[in-house]
């Protein structure tokens, strides 16, 4: 059955009207013949009423919403509320629902400057809401208790840099692995490494990719090799 999708080079014109000139009408919205039937609106004016009602929670004196807090406390929410679908896997599906559903949540996570990255103009993975799900998706659990315990862990640059933009980040045992070394359940969501040791780390994991396939890992030996790695380089660094 179809879903809808929005041109994301129709969007930027749209989100960034010309000098003078008045918001005008959203790009039109396309159809995609594939997967279940679901009711997509309805589904992203929930989506929209969750995120504002968290915004409200975490809404700052001035300018944009601190982004942690709020990011960490939203991904479980999106990644329950979306089913799965060949939707999820369309990045002009996710620019349609941040346009049409969640244009006012995503000024309001960012301030007065909008910038179309955030509705997925540009790379997919800055889409906001994609990002929301995706934080998620790789980090579930249903092993444990809280099964979305990993996907709150952690601050948005870790995310971004170090899993959402590497190859090793779309394998879920070794995005897991990564997220409890670097942040300990125990630790109080403190990082075990700091910035410059973290990006060393991933450089060295980026490398080791390219000779060893990460996705017949079990999660056992990836947190077993991420821990052989790190210890090599604060040997050399010693």
């Amino acid at each position: 059955m179809p879903y809808p999708i929005m041109s994301r080079s129709e969007v930027r014109s749209y989100l960034l009207p010309g000098e003078g000139q008045a918001e005008s009408t959203p790009p039109e919205v396309r159809y995609s013949d594939d997967g279940a039937d679901e009711d997509w609106d309805g589904i992203g004016e929930q989506l929209a009423k969750f995120l504002n009602g968290l915004l409200d929670t975490y809404k700052p004196s001035k300018g944009a919403i601190g982004g942690g807090d709020f990011e960490a406390a939203a991904t479980a929410h999106v990644h329950k509320i979306l089913p799965a679908h060949p939707a999820l896997a369309n990045p002009e599906f996710w620019t349609w629902l941040a346009v049409i559903h969640c244009k006012n949540v995503i000024d309001r996570r960012y301030g007065e400057d909008r910038d179309p990255k955030n509705f997925g103009v540009g790379a997919a993975t800055e889409n906001l809401l994609y990002r929301l799900w995706l934080r998620a998706e790789l980090s579930v659990d249903d092993n444990l208790t809280d099964k979305y315990d990993l996907a709150r862990r952690g601050d948005i640059d870790f995310w971004r840099s170090h899993l959402f933009r590497q190859g090793y980040g779309n394998c879920r045992t070794f995005a897991r692995a990564l997220i409890s070394f670097q942040f300990p359940s125990n630790a109080n969501d403190k990082p075990r490494l700091k910035i410059a040791q973290i990006r060393a780390l991933a450089k060295q994991l980026k490398r080791a990719r390219t000779n060893l396939m990460f996705e017949l890992m079990s999660e056992a030996r990836a947190t077993s090799f991420i821990d052989s790695q790190w210890e090599r380089i604060a040997s050399a660094a010693a």
